[in-house]
This record gives structure tokens, C-alpha cells and sequence, in this order.
């Protein structure tokens, strides 16, 4: 086992994660920590000032102490705009080796945003999409082709040196000359030209408190945010209504931190411009960047490619190695699931769409069992919606979670009644899925063959299925006898 720590020291905020990689090479973020450390604000004529440097070494000793605490082996630690821009750079990174303990590697704009596509690209199941970062003092844009990174650039201005920019007028007047001054930097990024009507991917703290805005607003405010899509109106509709509003207000709106209030106006505003400039429908959060597009460089380096091939079997494999998904069960499991599916889908009594949401449920349905064996289900309906599985769609996700936790509508009831069949058969009765004979016709559902099998089953722990089927898809789930 081994442990990683990855330090971001941004120009608005610094973050910390700690990866554990086990033996088995399965991996997980175990720590998370976040500073609050505003570098851009404390730079004056292209130099961090002495307060700046100082929140940057008491947070860098903090990341040390914490790193320390949860023995990490080896630290991966950058830095990003503010300090790409300063010119006492030099001196910043002495002091921060010397007094604090950490060595960072200062990264051009560039790899800034290759590493938030490669954090985006192994997380979320986008083919053709531009990818952006709103940070403090920089915009990353990466416009990304069947899933390879085609152009990337990194503006040097963020939220923080914008807002900044602008303090002398109005807050209203500061959104609006940031979305000019914005629109005007874009006419400067060619492979824009290449992006029009592609939907946005929005990495950093901008697109995820959007998120968590517009989440509370759907009164949903406990979601998960990766992957959480919007449309271009209601990205429009927050720029407008916030900055609208004074300072004072926004520090007290509920589900927007008072360190986010003054800076996610700016941010917005470059947010705005960018859906105008490439007409984009849609803005998709991701939670996951810089941080994680490090550790899967460092975590595959051996592959050839820091890019997964297939960013739902990755993390499946991943999510089973960490909760000890038995992959012998879940696969005889969904081989069973996965013929009675196709053969209700020839009768349209499921739909065909719905294959790789049913197939992913199956494959970590028992992960519940890692935590504990009773009400276990729910236990899976939890790790699936907050652990680290990636390559669904968001709703496919939000479906997974309401499936396991037993809260499904009629179309996921049906795959539900689907998936304890599927075990019936091979876990109760001992069957392999080429031994299962299916014969569907117009008014019915038949499985067979083994000797005395209706009697097996009424004796089973699943006895109520058959009944539950006929109610649920209005024919009858008759059993052969061999």
C-alpha cells in the first residue's frame, strides 16, 4: 500500500488530497483538506506581497502536518497562476521548501489545463465537449475530440484578478465590464472556431457552487455534483440574478460560502462569455481537475496513456477491487441479468437504453456487503451515488441509486424484478446462464429447465416474485420442469 499526497497551490484557494493505492491496485482519495489562501489578491505590480507568501506557508505546513498524519510517501505538490505570474517567484518556493517542507513544481498554463482534461476525460463519459477552469488568476480552456485533447490555453485571468481589475466601479458594472473584457480574450483563442454548439465541461470553485446553487434550487441540495448538467438559460439566469445583488446579500444566500460571495460574480461573467462566444446548450460540473489529472498520470504511467480507454469499465473494476465485489458472482449474476433483459427488450417490456444502467446495478449490487450484510442494498445505494464510480450518465446514476435503494418508478421497478430473477436462478437454484432456457411469447414469460423447478422456487426466498411479475408486467413468469 502506498499513499500520495497532491497539493494545488491555486491563486484563489489550495488543496490537498491523499490518495491510497492498495495492493491490489485498487485506488481512493482518503483526505481532502482546502485553504483558503487568495495569492492573486495579494499581488501588487507582478509581486506576491509578505502576507500572501505567509498564507501560503502556514497552509503549506498545515498540508505537511496532515500529510504526515495519514503517512503519505510521496508528495506531488504545484503551483499555478499566481505564482507562474509573480516575479519574486523564485524566492516564494525557496521559502516554501525551507520553512514549510514542500518542493512544488511551478506548472505552465498549458499542463494546468492538459491535467484538468486528463481529470475530466478518466471521470466523466464525454466524447466532444470544450473543458474549462475559472481559477483565481487564470482561465484553462482545452477543446477535447473523441475523447483526445485537441487544443488547450490558459488565459491570464481569473476570477480574483479580474475582480480585482475592476474595484473601482460598481459590483453591477464589475460584471458587466468582465463579460466584455472576456468576450474580447476569447476572439484571441482560435480553436474556439471548433468548439460552436459543444456543450461546456466546467472544472473549480465557479462551476461547482453553481452547481450546488442550482441543485438547492431543484430542491435537491444533497446531489452529487460531478456530472450535474445545466442548460445555457439557467447558467444565464444565476449570472443575471447575482450580480444583481450586493455584496452583502450574497454572502447570505443559502448554499453559496461567504469566501465564494465576492468572486463568483467575475466568475460567471467569464463563464457567460464563454456560452455566448461558442453558443453552447449546456454546462456539465465537474467535480474532478488538476489534482486528479496528476494522480492518473502518475497512477498509469506505466499504460502509455494517462487516459482510461473506457471510463465506466475502469471505474467498475476499480469500484469492485475496493469493496470486494466478488467479479465470479457479479458476472454469472449479470450473464442471467443480462438474457432476461434482451429478451423482455424484444417484446419492448424494457427498454434498450436502459442496458448499461441495468448491467452496472448488477455488477455493484452485493458492494453493500463491505460495510455490512444486513440492509446491504442500501448500504451500495450509497457508496454507488458518493464513492468514486464513474462513466455513467448523471441521471443513469441518480436511476443506479434509486434502484438499489428500493425507491425505483415502475420502469426501474421492472429491471429490479429483473435482477432478483437473474439471482433466483443462479444463486438459489444453481443455474449458469447458458443452462437458463427463456422462451418469451405474447402473454408470457418462461423459464426453465431444471427438475422439479416450480417446487424450488416456491420454497425459495424469493417465492413472491412470481406474483410480483405478473402485477408489474401484466403477464404471467411461468417456471419448466425438467
Amino acid at each position: 500500500m502506498s499513499r500520495i499526497g497532491i497539493i494545488d497551490l491555486g491563486s484563489n484557494s489550495a488543496r490537498l488530497m491523499i490518495y491510497e493505492i492498495e495492493k491490489s491496485g485498487a485506488y481512493w482519495p482518503i483526505f481532502e483538506m482546502k485553504q483558503n489562501i487568495r495569492l492573486a489578491e495579494a499581488m501588487n505590480d507582478g509581486i506576491i506581497q509578505e502576507t500572501g507568501i505567509q498564507r501560503a506557508i502556514s497552509c503549506t505546513r498545515l498540508f505537511y502536518r496532515a500529510g504526515q498524519l495519514h503517512n503519505v510517501d510521496e508528495w506531488l505538490a504545484v503551483a499555478t497562476a499566481a505564482i507562474r505570474q509573480s516575479r519574486n517567484q523564485s524566492e516564494i518556493l525557496h521559502r516554501l521548501r525551507v520553512e514549510a517542507g514542500i518542493a512544488y513544481q511551478v506548472i505552465e498554463g498549458a499542463d494546468e489545463g492538459r491535467y484538468g482534461y486528463i481529470g475530466a476525460v478518466n471521470t466523466l463519459p464525454i466524447q466532444n465537449a470544450l473543458l474549462f477552469d475559472i481559477g483565481g488568476a487564470s482561465t484553462e480552456l482545452m477543446l477535447v475530440e473523441s475523447r483526445k485533447l485537441k487544443g488547450v490555453v490558459s488565459l491570464p485571468h481569473g476570477a480574483l484578478n479580474l475582480m480585482k481589475r475592476f474595484e473601482n466601479v460598481s459590483e453591477t458594472e464589475t460584471a458587466r465590464l468582465v463579460y466584455h473584457f472576456m468576450q474580447e480574450a476569447l476572439n484571441e483563442v482560435s480553436f474556439l472556431s471548433f468548439a460552436q454548439n459543444m456543450p461546456l465541461v466546467g472544472m473549480g470553485g465557479t462551476a461547482r457552487a453553481l452547481a450546488k446553487l442550482e441543485l438547492a434550487r431543484l430542491n435537491k441540495p444533497s446531489a452529487r455534483i460531478h456530472g450535474f448538467t445545466m442548460d445555457q438559460e439557467a447558467v444565464q439566469q444565476w449570472f443575471e440574478e447575482l450580480s444583481s445583488l450586493p455584496l452583502a446579500k450574497r454572502k447570505k444566500i443559502k448554499n453559496l460560502s461567504k469566501s465564494r460571495a465576492d468572486i463568483i460574480v467575475p466568475g460567471l461573467a467569464i463563464m457567460s462569455a464563454l456560452m455566448k462566444k461558442t453558443s453552447s446548450p449546456s454546462l456539465m460540473v465537474s467535480r474532478a481537475g488538476l489534482r486528479e489529472g496528476i494522480f492518473y498520470e502518475r497512477y498509469l504511467r506505466y499504460t502509455g496513456s494517462a487516459v482510461v480507454h473506457d471510463v465506466l469499465s475502469h471505474s467498475l473494476f476499480n469500484f469492485q477491487r475496493k469493496f470486494v465485489v466478488n467479479p465470479t458472482v457479479s458476472d454469472l449474476v449479470a450473464d442471467a441479468a443480462l438474457r432476461l433483459f434482451d429478451a423482455l427488450v424484444e417484446k419492448s417490456l424494457v427498454d434498450a437504453a436502459d442496458r448499461t444502467l441495468f448491467y452496472t446495478t448488477v455488477q455493484v449490487e452485493s458492494a453493500g456487503c463491505y460495510i455490512h450484510t444486513e440492509r446491504w442494498m442500501h448500504h451500495s445505494a450509497y457508496l454507488a451515488q458518493w464513492s468514486q464510480l464513474y462513466g455513467l450518465g448523471y441521471h443513469e446514476t441518480e436511476d443506479m441509486v434509486q434502484l438499489l435503494s428500493g425507491k425505483a418508478n415502475k420502469r426501474l421497478k421492472r429491471l429490479s424484478l429483473l435482477l432478483r430473477l437473474a439471482k433466483l436462478l443462479t444463486l438459489q437454484l444453481g443455474m449458469n446462464a447458458e443452462e437458463i432456457e427463456i422462451v418469451m411469447n405474447q402473454d408470457s414469460l418462461m423459464i426453465g429447465r431444471i427438475p422439479d423447478m416450480n417446487h424450488q422456487v416456491e420454497k425459495s426466498a424469493d417465492a413472491s416474485l412470481v406474483d410480483e411479475f405478473l402485477l408489474t408486467f401484466q403477464i404471467p413468469l411461468i417456471f419448466l420442469d425438467a
